[in-house]
């Protein structure tokens, strides 16, 4: 939900046995579902880890649009953006992107798609997993900050790359 078009795109086109029809529909209603950040009375916490910021597909100048799209969704008063920069210790070891729904469901990325889980004891552990995570995140200017230097480290990058 915090993808930008042409990153989705990217993430898409890498999974295995993608076809340009199939990313098209996929960044298509990736972009559609963004829509849930804008809704009144709806609030969507984030919690991402530095390493995320920093792990990029195409080029510098792909990355540097994502941050910008990422600090104009962390200015929203229904979005709530964390990130776990490194000199903290990670709770949990992320092992896989996940989303909690708010109808009792966790949806877990994999490289050849999404799956619905919806036993109650698995939500429970996605959700405590969560809390864990967003207890070590930083949020509100810190994070404005952390992404403004990621956005310079691709900067420089980008300069480096042009040389």
């Amino acid at each position: 939900m915090l993808q930008s078009a042409e990153y989705a795109r990217h993430v898409f086109d890498s999974a295995p046995a993608s076809t340009p029809e199939g990313v098209g529909r996929a960044v298509a209603a990736r972009v559609e579902r963004q829509s849930l950040l804008y809704e009144p009375g709806r609030e969507s916490v984030f919690v991402l880890t530095e390493g995320v910021l920093r792990t990029w597909p195409g080029s510098p100048a792909l990355m540097l649009a994502q941050l910008d799209r990422l600090l104009a969704v962390e200015s929203l008063s229904t979005v709530r953006l964390g990130v776990i920069p490194w000199r903290q210790a990670v709770p949990v070891m992320p092992r896989h992107g996940f989303t909690l729904s708010d109808t009792g469901a966790v949806v877990v990325e994999t490289f050849r798609g999404e799956r619905v889980l919806d036993d109650s004891a698995e939500v429970a552990a996605y959700e405590e997993t969560f809390s864990r995570f967003e207890e070590a995140a930083t949020f509100g200017s810190d994070v404005r900050e952390l992404l403004l230097q990621v956005m310079k480290d691709f900067r420089d990058l980008d300069r480096s790359a042009t040389r």
